[in-house]
């Protein structure tokens, strides 16, 4: 039942992720091109070079728990400290003072050294365990 619920759960999210990864690509390789709709061929290499790359990582990840442990790493560290701080430094209505920004700044170096302490004690555990 619980490798059942897996697979339906990924079945049922990965076209919900997998939209957004691909526009958000598009955007970052093609920043001048027009719409995602427009151009088949774009279209079809995005998502032949994205599901490649995916089904790459699939083959190659031992465990389920390894990818949660590096994506939960990675999410909390975001999620706790480099929004918030991007939100403030963004902050177009000047609200936030110099203080602010300065804090935000350092709040965004200390989450990058921490997650990439995260990171390296997971990838760590991992290849002592192999």
């Amino acid at each position: 039942a619980v490798r059942f619920s897996y697979a339906a759960h990924l079945m049922l999210v990965f076209p919900i992720v997998f939209y957004p990864l691909r526009v958000n690509i598009d955007g970052l390789l093609f920043p001048t091109a027009p719409s995602l709709t427009t151009s088949n061929l774009r279209f079809g290499s995005i998502t032949a070079g994205l599901i490649a790359v995916i089904f790459v990582g699939a083959n190659f990840i031992p465990s389920i728990w390894d990818a949660f442990q590096f994506t939960g790493a990675t999410a909390s560290v975001c999620i706790g400290f480099i929004f918030p701080s991007a939100v403030v430094l963004k902050d177009r209505r000047n609200r936030a003072t110099n203080r602010d920004k300065t804090i935000a700044i350092f709040m965004i170096v200390l989450a990058v050294f921490s997650n990439a302490i995260a990171i390296y004690s997971d990838a760590y555990a991992l290849f002592k365990k192999t």
